[in-house]
């Protein structure tokens, strides 16, 4: 891409063949040294003579390389932004030209002293501005570099980065201007190339994008490498990972590249997801440990279940798995439309800005709106998926203006939470099937329900009031997530009703040998001596009639539950033990466990349901008992 400025030159040559250098300068009120310094450069950067010149016959365009000219002259000036490219060519001239000062760069760009110390405060604006570093500075006229050589590859990287992303087209270009050499171009294909070839042979590719940026940055290394800005050598190693082996072997086979580019290349490189049909890429630990707080206090502010769809949320961790390496790496990605997915999904990014304050507690960086942008695009996907609102029947007698206060009440406070399917009368609440409802607001203060829950006010709704409506929403949706948990977990095949007494050591036994038999468990001795010796050493007797028994060294090949009720109790521990849940876990973190026990206590220390629960005669009866426990808050 050129400037507006190269443009008026070629169009001046195309319009006055063997126009002189002196006429064009005046046209353009500039000196005639900037003339042959922008078309130096535009010859350089296509890498072909688009422009002859001859001291008696002026300046002509090249007929071999019309179809370039024609190419370039097309091009949309109104997106080519002259100030923006002439800090990029300021940049690199600093870099590459030893204590280079004022008078230096207006020699080399053809500008005057005084516009020269204006665009330098431009550059180190800009560089504070959008990567919040301090290059160099002014010391008597000279620039003074201040990054240390590994800091200045990462911030060209960074302008690599963000080019390439936001327009593919120019980072050529900006590979001229910061590099300022013109044969680049000629070894960016072929660095191109070297990456294809080792990534075919690790059975990976990266996106035409993030290859581009790659390769760049690979280019970057090779410049400054073979002018004499060499790296320190890096005692850290970096970690044995696909990353690192693709960087390794490039360094073994090119000449330009030293052992110390490898860590830098890595901190790039890890953070772009690199394909493979047979290779999935690895979440941390970390980010699972991030991902579960972020989804628990979803669920603890919203009530909203990030993990209600697997696909979903597993497409969610591994955007944040890449988010978190971009942004603990410094390369964060930049969103041109971060406003507009504000404006589009508010609720959405209301709820992925949560996300910030848990990565600065372990790793103290922030994540940016722009990095936000892009996780709420997976969060709107879920909440317009998943249907998350509540079906909400609003019941009132009132006259219209109470009504239509209620409404703009409910709209103001729990728009996304709640969708108000109807506004009806109490008598036409009687009439109406509720199957599919989830919740009822009246001020009715005396309306009660059997099957759905119902939020009443005697008056038009109080600040008290959203806290207890927030309550009810809360304790409803975990409700719902424990009956899809219960109907995960608990099925009638693995519920046995036991007219008679057991020892505890002969039911385990048996019951280890079910979860055996239904794929849970592969080793059912070693499963059923560990849960054993568990017992006797740390008992699971939740009150006095309940236990929870589970293993703590051998693992399950997936999650199950085995229950059994006792009619004649055995005794535990001083206990009267006569029902038993047996849970076969597997090696990872489970919130859908952590939840079911929470439900488990809240069973033993609710007397009446806890009676009902033991006294069903078989498996049927306790399915239908155990699923009419609502859990409280």
């Amino acid at each position: 891409m050129l400037t507006a400025r190269q443009l008026k030159i070629i169009k001046l040559i195309m319009n006055n063949p063997g126009i002189h250098g002196k006429e064009i300068s005046e046209n353009l009120n500039v000196s005639t040294r900037t003339i042959r310094n922008e078309i130096t450069f535009m010859n350089d950067v296509t890498n072909c003579i688009l422009i002859r010149s001859s001291t008696k016959q002026g300046y002509m365009i090249n007929d071999e390389h019309l179809d370039i000219i024609h190419n370039i002259v097309n091009q949309d000036n109104e997106n080519m932004d002259l100030a923006v490219y002439r800090i990029y060519k300021i940049i690199g001239k600093i870099l590459f030209f030893e204590d280079c000062s004022i008078y230096d760069l207006s020699e080399l760009l053809g500008l005057s002293d005084s516009v020269i110390r204006k665009e330098i405060n431009k550059v180190i604006q800009f560089l504070l501005k959008n990567y919040n570093v301090e290059l160099f500075k002014l010391k008597k006229d000279e620039c003074v570099i201040l990054l240390e050589e590994s800091e200045i590859r990462e911030l060209l990287f960074k302008i690599v980065k963000d080019t390439a992303l936001e327009n593919p087209d120019a980072l050529m270009d900006i590979l001229y201007m910061l590099l300022s050499d013109s044969w680049v171009m000629k070894y960016y294909k072929s660095t191109k190339e070297d990456v294809i070839k080792i990534m075919n042979g690790e059975q990976v590719y990266l996106s035409e994008t993030d290859l581009s940026i790659f390769a760049a940055c690979i280019l970057i290394c090779r410049v400054r490498n073979l002018n004499g800005y060499n790296l320190e050598e890096n005692q850290i190693s970096s970690p044995d990972d696909l990353s690192t082996r693709v960087i390794t072997k490039l360094c073994m086979q090119s000449s330009y590249l030293e052992q110390a580019d490898i860590p830098i290349l890595y901190n790039l490189l890890h953070t772009v997801r690199m394909k493979s049909t047979d290779e999935v890429p690895e979440i941390t630990d970390f980010t699972v440990l991030v991902f579960d707080e972020f989804c628990n206090e979803v669920f603890d502010k919203y009530s909203i279940n990030l993990k209600e769809s697997e696909a979903l949320s597993s497409k969610m961790l591994l955007h944040i798995e890449f988010m978190n390496r971009r942004v603990i790496g410094g390369y964060e990605l930049k969103n041109p439309i971060v406003d507009d997915v504000k404006t589009k999904f508010p609720f959405a990014f209301e709820i992925s800005m949560m996300i910030v304050p848990i990565l600065f507690k372990y790793k103290r960086v922030y994540v940016t709106e722009d990095e936000i942008s892009y996780l709420t695009v997976y969060v709107a996907q879920f909440l317009e998926n998943e249907n998350v609102k509540l079906k909400t029947i609003v019941v009132t007698s009132q006259r219209h203006s109470v009504k239509q206060l209620l409404t703009q009440w409910l709209e103001m406070y729990f728009k996304n939470q709640i969708a108000i399917v109807d506004i009806i009368n109490k008598e036409a609440l009687k009439k109406m099937d509720l199957t599919s409802i989830d919740l009822v607001i009246t001020l009715d203060s005396f309306l009660i329900l059997k099957d759905v829950e119902v939020f009443s006010m005697d008056k038009l709704p109080e600040i008290k009031d959203i806290e207890r409506l927030n309550s009810m929403i809360h304790m409803i949706r975990m409700n719902k997530r424990v009956s899809k948990i219960l109907d995960c977990y608990i099925q009638k095949e693995h519920v046995k009703v036991y007219p008679d007494t057991k020892e505890l050591p002969e039911l385990l036994q048996e019951m280890s040998q079910k979860l055996h038999e239904s794929g849970f468990i592969s080793d059912t001795k070693g499963f059923y001596e560990d849960v054993l010796l568990r017992e006797k050493n740390y008992p699971t007797n939740l009150g006095s009639q309940m236990m929870v028994p589970h293993a703590l060294f051998t693992f399950a090949d997936k999650t199950g539950i085995e229950v059994a009720l006792l009619k004649k109790p055995f005794e535990h521990h001083g206990n009267q033990v006569q029902l038993v849940f047996l849970l076969a876990l597997e090696k990872k973190r489970n919130d859908e466990m952590n939840l079911l026990f929470q439900f488990f206590n809240q069973i033993v220390s609710h007397k009446k349901y806890m009676h009902a629960l033991l006294q069903s005669e078989d498996s049927d009866a306790f399915i239908k008992n155990l699923y009419s426990f609502k859990l409280l808050e």
